[in-house]
């Protein structure tokens, strides 16, 4: 087996759409940990050692080489500081984390790759590293359904019951991933919504990561609503549809305010008229007098 090349590392982050998020323009730095084997031995070249991108691409201090007679299996985590790992001790395996979601602003990703056994004297290409998000990603929508011309904002918008620990034992496609949630819930603030000045208006909170459940949260939101040159204030409290989240797709859950609905204490009716013309009264004759023309002419 020639020692020219070292392991080296590509990757690909799956499923990102916006800046917040990590994709491949902003994903900068990952751990991995390798596993070696021969059937007698199980070596451990990899040990939570750091990977970053520069301008030639991926790399890490002290080059590790692959070793003729062995097979390797890799799991890489990232961003560095939201997990604590319990790293696998069998090859082919994967391990298991901890996770602390705290305000729900980091993006857990992870990947895993094997190498079969190396044989012959060409080196192997560098280790392919697909990236896949293991939380979910949610966020709120709303929609002005008020046809009075009221301008509508919708703010604090909160899950009060979110879980804030997890456990997830990893596998090797992202489907196999299980998550273990922790017994402690808390706060997660979503922010506000941007104003909708007129009808059919729509507006987004920011979104949120979140560790995937089976459950229905708990939601608090504040509506505040200009209308007719006075403004109104509407605090929320709202039970959303029960929905098992899986790591890896987004969720917004959406809500149409009408009149039927933006007061949570009464449905607001529609101020209506009623109208009827009187008759006129009966004809009654007065006389009056018309003058003669003067006469003498």
């Amino acid at each position: 087996m020639a020692k020219g090349n070292a392991i080296g590392f590509k990757t690909f982050v799956n499923n990102s759409t916006r800046a917040t998020d990590t994709e491949e323009s902003n994903f900068t730095a990952f751990k991995v940990w390798g596993l070696m084997n021969n059937g007698t031995q199980t070596g451990t070249p990899f040990v939570g050692k750091e990977v970053t991108k520069g301008t030639d691409g991926w790399s890490y201090e002290t080059p590790v080489y692959w070793e003729k007679g062995y097979a390797y299996s890799f799991v890489a985590l990232a961003p560095n500081d939201a997990y604590t790992f319990n790293a696998p001790t069998a090859i082919n395996t994967w391990g298991s984390l901890t996770f602390e979601n705290d305000k729900g602003e980091k993006d857990l990703i992870y990947a895993t790759a094997k190498q079969t056994t190396v044989e012959g004297n060409t080196c192997p290409a560098a280790v392919n590293l697909t990236f896949n998000h293991m939380l979910s990603r949610v966020r709120f929508q709303f929609e002005n359904g008020m046809d009075d011309g009221s301008k509508l904002t919708v703010s604090n918008v909160k899950i009060t019951d979110a879980c804030t620990s997890g456990t997830a034992t990893l596998a090797e496609q992202l489907t196999g991933l299980s998550w273990t949630t922790g017994q402690t819930t808390g706060a997660l603030e979503f922010g506000d919504a941007a104003a909708m000045e007129q009808q059919n208006a729509k507006a987004e909170t920011a979104h949120k990561y979140m560790i995937p459940a089976d459950k229905a949260y708990k939601l608090t939101f504040t509506v505040t609503r200009v209308h007719h040159g006075v403004t109104d204030t509407y605090d929320h409290t709202v039970t959303l549809p029960q929905t098992e989240m899986k790591q890896g797709l987004s969720y917004q859950f959406v809500a149409t305010l009408t009149a039927n609905n933006i007061n949570p204490d009464q449905v607001l009716c529609p101020i209506k008229f009623t109208a009827e013309v009187k008759d006129w009264g009966p004809w009654s004759d007065k006389a009056f007098v018309v003058k003669k023309p003067a006469t003498g002419i």
